[in-house]
């Protein structure tokens, strides 16, 4: 009986007390931002994701002007703008973000963690 009281309450304070095990990839509590702007024959509500491999970090859509802003938690990985929509160009304040293979996002590298694009001109 007493063994059982011990381990009833000495493993879920082992388990509380454990340094973060099974949480995922995150650099202490580190934050990701994007903003721009897209350019497309119809702007309004286009839907914006930020994934971390296949892990949606932050989802929005764009105002009537084709604005968006959005961020969340940061990873030790490269993260994905995704559009959705075939992308024919964009302008970044980082060199290093590229387009996808499949033209449908925006690979952005793990070393910055604040990106703007002035510009992501869509297929009409």
């Amino acid at each position: 009986m007493i063994h059982r009281f011990i381990l009833s309450a000495v493993l879920p304070l082992t388990f509380l007390m454990s340094p973060n095990g099974c949480q995922p990839e995150y650099v202490n509590n580190s934050r990701i931002y994007a903003e721009g702007k897209i350019i497309a024959s119809n702007t309004p509500n286009i839907p914006v994701k930020l994934f971390a491999d296949d892990i949606l970090i932050s989802e929005t859509q764009t105002d009537a002007s084709g604005n968006f802003k959005l961020g969340g938690p940061g990873t030790t990985k490269e993260k994905s703008l995704v559009l959705n929509r075939k992308i024919v160009a964009f302008s970044s304040n980082d060199p290093e973000c590229r387009l996808a293979y499949d033209s449908l996002s925006i690979i952005l590298p793990a070393k910055n963690i604040a990106f703007k694009f002035p510009q992501i001109q869509l297929e009409p």
